[in-house]
């Protein structure tokens, strides 16, 4: 019987109608674009390409704009440096705010806010990173356990530049501004503002050189 089949299946297989590459190209598009839009961001068809399926939640009244080009890597098999876990982008707080600009790329990290975190066009998030725009729990002790949700924290807003490089595992905590074109170091935790055009490292973070 298999055999049977086989020959039937190589009779036909000329009259089978396979999609071109643009075709498998164009649907991939498409599955993105309304997995992005299912969770209510804002892009455009062929704007954004998935490798894996990032985890993205949306508070009343919240916004994630995501601009052309950009790439959300979530699987582990696609980048050699080692993600642990899907690409996270949460807007936690209501009327919170996330930009990520054209050309951007992010593999595996967590973007998550209470207020708003904006991400400029070219800047490279690498495997792992933390943007933090909230402290997720009160400091003081009665109101943390008293607290309902995380917009119940400090927050306050992060403004990353223009063709920023963030290396693997960099943690960048509210209230920070990096300048466009710097470079912060694998490891790194940054807890305040870092000039534009220039090298910093540490925990906190610390300038190495400025970039001629």
């Amino acid at each position: 019987m298999m055999k049977v089949v086989k020959e039937i299946l190589l009779r036909i297989k000329d009259f089978i109608i396979r999609p071109t590459k643009e075709e498998l190209k164009l649907r991939k598009q498409r599955e993105d674009y309304l997995y992005l839009r299912s969770r209510g961001v804002e892009t455009e068809l062929g704007y954004v390409t998935l490798v894996g399926k990032p985890a993205i939640e949306r508070a009343a009244n919240a916004r994630i704009i995501i601009g052309k080009g950009v790439t959300l890597i979530s699987e582990s098999t696609a980048n050699t440096a080692g993600i642990n876990h899907p690409v996270i982008i949460s807007a936690e707080g209501e009327g919170s705010i996330i930009r990520i600009g054209d050309g951007v790329g992010i593999s595996g990290a967590s973007i998550v806010t209470c207020s708003e975190i904006e991400i400029g066009d070219g800047t490279m998030l690498g495997a792992n990173c933390n943007i933090y725009g909230t402290d997720f729990h009160c400091v003081d002790a009665s109101k943390r356990l008293n607290q309902k949700t995380t917009a119940d924290a400090p927050t306050a807003p992060i403004k990353i530049g223009k063709n920023v490089w963030l290396a693997s595992n960099v943690t960048v905590l509210k209230g920070v501004t990096i300048g466009d074109e710097a470079v912060v170091s694998a490891m790194s935790l940054v807890t305040k503002d870092v000039e534009s055009k220039t090298i910093v490292a540490g925990i906190p973070v610390k300038m190495i050189r400025r970039i001629e």
